[in-house]
């Protein structure tokens, strides 16, 4: 018991998973090097309009770079990523895949928390990289890994910056801006923290300022785009009118398809129920702890999302690994490898649609809840 508490003992074990993890994590960005293809989302959302964005041009106009999907990603991705546009596709692409791996790594120590130890880690790490979801994330030079590292840093930042509160206020603005580039993953986070301020600090004025802040904090942001092309609105209007509808693999697209209009009523409860369920986590637990549930909640609610979304289940995922026991762990392992082989099955068909992931947001939080809420022990998310 001694040895197990002791600070000596704490510190190597975090030397160690760090040293374990970036090690795992350069591996995985040589295994993986081929996964990240030019001329996929990274291209249409990013890069693309970046390299218009450096060039004068309007970021969301990219007809002339001829791409596969008009622009649809929120200018404050644009605005703080536009630096990529000064250089090639692809050596912007490997700047985004090495970024892409530094932050999964950074998810995973984030996740571990207090909990971190080699073991831990290493079991952490498999499941984030090796996450069939991951791949299909990586492979499109996808932006939501940034997205749910943000929001984590926001809380961390708050949390950790609490004597120079004015500066943690606004780094956790800029943070919670850059994630709202995708705001379908950021909903029920959104509203946690909307909470949050407003019942641990004070009332309806730390809620508005915090608004104000984020308001603000995304229009710098786009101050590049203001910079280079004003008029860039209009346009970005016109990409997002333009962009194609498909089955997405949300709860209200199975709805939809599952029950015709009746679906709308389905959906609207569902929503309903887990805003509340959001509500009561922000209420009954630390908000580090509560902002994980509300990353994984986001693919319930939102009628908008892709499989490669739910990379947001992840610090869920691990965390929760981190705070159970050995059995819990175990059940853990076996619901994520049932999983695993009927994502890597259904990637695998040649005509499969992304549609079919929709069950892997309910898979994962029922397994997460299972291993967490119906314990006879001490709860250690409630601390």
């Amino acid at each position: 018991a001694i040895m197990q508490t002791s600070p000596d003992l704490q510190n190597f074990h975090k030397i160690a998973s760090l040293f374990t993890l970036a090690i795992i994590a350069a591996l995985i960005a040589y295994l993986f090097w081929d996964l990240a293809l030019p001329r996929k989302d990274f291209y249409n959302e990013l890069w693309g309009p970046a390299y218009l964005l450096v060039h004068g041009q309007s970021p969301y106009h990219t007809a002339p770079l001829n791409p596969n999907l008009p622009a649809a990603w929120l200018p404050m991705t644009i605005g703080f990523f536009f630096p990529l546009g000064w250089i090639p596709e692809t050596p912007a692409l490997q700047v985004w895949y090495a970024l892409t791996i530094i932050e999964l790594a950074i998810i995973v120590y984030l996740a571990l928390g207090e909990k971190i130890n080699l073991p831990a880690t290493i079991a952490a790490a498999l499941m984030v990289f090796f996450f069939p979801l991951t791949l299909n994330h990586i492979n499109l030079g996808q932006f939501s890994v940034t997205a749910a590292l943000c929001w984590i840093l926001a809380i961390q930042t708050s949390e950790f910056l609490k004597n120079s509160e004015v500066l943690g206020k606004w780094i956790s603005a800029f943070l919670i801006a850059l994630a709202l580039s995708k705001p379908h993953l950021g909903i029920p986070a959104l509203l946690g923290f909307s909470y949050h301020h407003y019942a641990a600090r004070g009332g309806l004025r730390p809620m508005l300022l915090l608004w104000a802040r984020i308001g603000i904090a995304s229009l710098l942001l786009c101050l590049p785009l203001f910079i280079a092309y004003p008029n860039w609105i209009p346009d970005m209007i016109t990409a997002m009118s333009q962009n194609p509808a498909w089955a997405y693999p949300s709860i209200f697209v199975f709805f939809r398809k599952t029950f015709g209009n009746w679906g709308w009523i389905f959906w609207v409860f569902t929503t309903l129920l887990v805003v509340m369920i959001n509500f009561q986590f922000w209420k009954r637990l630390p908000a580090k702890n509560a902002l994980y549930w509300s990353l994984a909640l986001a693919p319930l609610v939102t009628p908008y999302v892709g499989s490669w979304d739910f990379v947001v289940l992840l610090p869920l995922m691990v965390f929760t690994y981190a705070n159970v026991n050995w059995k819990r762990k175990t059940f853990i392992w076996v619901a994520y490898v049932i999983a695993w082989g009927i994502m890597a099955r259904i990637q695998a068909l040649p005509g499969s649609l992304n549609y079919y992931f929709w069950w892997v947001p309910l898979w994962f939080i029922g397994a997460m809840t299972i291993a967490t809420f119906f314990r006879k022990s001490d709860n250690p998310f409630w601390k």
